[in-house]
């Protein structure tokens, strides 16, 4: 029996104590981000928008196993938010700015009604060819045949979901979109969770059904900020933890007799809590950069330099060495020796103490030796996902998480308290 065989299958039941208490707790991280948010300059602001905006759409197409060019992507936003801070090596391109569109129009209209016409400009933005692949498929419009979620090799398929008639897809949908824009006794995180689950359960359409229930749950979570912007990303989150999500999901549409949705709950809530959580992380870097490309405005560099840097500022590799330096920038190791001597020179590299041989440098994010005054109590600590750095900031609590790498170097003596707090809470000081 799948989910819509129950008589009035979209009215759900849930552990109201239980998934209240994690609401609560995800409520109070969001609104600890947006507290984060709203104190940031205007150019760091669009910056974070933009970053989380581009791992937000590049998550939710690898989902279904489709790779976008991260860069193509973030220069699509940057155009269609008119930011002028930010410079991309990409390229817009037609297709992509058709999806932060629909993105965009999902998280900054998130009060404005769903209908069919809105859904069915989304999925013509997904599918400009009118294919999927090398497939035609039925776009602006629902699907006309009837759809099964399979997966193995031919003669051995799994029937993991087999989807309402295509004949019932319309009636489904109205009181799908009715509900949607109607409802207001829960919270907009249960409203997301619930929305998603419908919306995929009903399958509307050929294909695009999961960024598409993926943009419309987005859509809800818009709304807890007021449609100024969503700094956090439901799909990366979802893209990590994409085993659990089908398991889950399946278990839902499969044996939801009796219309109890706790688990499916327990999990989505508990997930978005881990996206918030991440967010925070990815807000302190993108914040962190913004202080280093402040404090270093001045410095003279190459465009090699620059580059290189920003991959090293952005996360994408983890030890900034010679041999790392040669290779993102396609030189020799004695070109990258001399990159990296500059740089140390003018203050913005220092090499860890007690390596003779592949040495590993830190990006001095700020150089103002002032800046250590600010903090007291200063330590490394165990935690519910990690290893933290805390200390107490003008008085203030502050917290965040290190990396695995960071938190051997500090064990083994070679990154100390104040290396950590320059690498980490730089942005304070902006």
């Amino acid at each position: 029996m799948w989910i819509y065989e129950r008589y009035d299958w979209m009215h759900f039941d849930w552990d109201k104590n239980k998934i209240s208490a994690l609401v609560e707790k995800v409520s109070a991280g969001i609104g600890f981000l947006h507290g984060r948010i709203a104190s940031l300059a205007d150019d760091d602001r669009s910056g974070a928008s933009v970053e989380i905006l581009t791992q937000d759409i590049v998550s939710s197409f690898r989902i279904e196993g489709i790779s976008l060019n991260t860069d193509d992507v973030r220069s699509s936003i940057v155009r269609r938010l008119g930011v002028t801070n930010i410079q991309t090596e990409g390229t817009s391109t037609h297709f992509m700015e058709g999806v932060v569109d629909m993105m965009l129009d999902a998280t900054r209209n998130c009060t404005v009604p769903l209908d069919r016409e809105r859904l069915f400009g989304w999925h013509s933005a997904l599918f400009p060819t009118g294919r999927s692949g090398s497939y035609p498929i039925t776009v602006g419009g629902y699907r006309v045949g009837d759809v099964q979620v399979v997966s193995g090799s031919m003669g051995h398929e799994t029937v993991h979901y087999m989807a309402p008639p295509a004949s019932d897809v319309n009636d489904y949908m109205e009181e799908f979109m009715y509900w949607f824009n109607s409802e207001s006794g829960i919270s907009q995180i249960i409203r997301s969770a619930i929305a998603h689950l419908i919306f995929v359960s009903i399958h509307p359409f050929d294909d695009g059904n999961g960024r598409i229930g993926r943009a419309i749950a987005d859509m809800a979570l818009a709304a807890i900020g007021g449609g100024n912007g969503r700094f956090f990303s439901m799909s990366r989150e979802i893209e990590k933890e994409k085993k659990e999500y089908y398991a889950v999901l399946e278990k839902t549409q499969r044996f939801c007799h009796d219309g109890e949705i706790t688990p499916w709950l327990e999990w989505y809530v508990a997930c978005l809590d881990r996206a918030v959580d991440n967010s925070l992380e990815t807000l302190s870097g993108i914040l962190n950069k913004s202080v280093f490309w402040r404090e270093f405005s001045g410095m003279e560099l190459s465009k090699r330099q620059r580059k290189v840097l920003n991959i090293f500022l952005d996360g994408k590799e983890a030890k900034l060495t010679a041999q790392n330096w040669a290779r993102l920038g396609s030189v020799s190791l004695d070109t990258a020796l001399r990159d990296i001597d500059d740089l140390v020179r003018k203050g913005a590299l220092s090499a860890y103490p007690g390596r003779t041989r592949k040495i590993e440098y830190a990006i001095n994010y700020v150089k103002a030796d002032e800046f250590l005054g600010h903090f007291r109590d200063t330590r490394v600590e165990p935690g519910e996902r990690g290893h933290y750095l805390a200390a107490t900031y003008d008085g203030t609590e502050v917290r965040e998480r290190i990396s695995d790498l960071d938190y051997e170097q500090f064990i083994s003596g070679n990154l100390s308290s104040s290396d950590l707090v320059h690498k980490y809470m730089a942005y304070l000081f902006s």
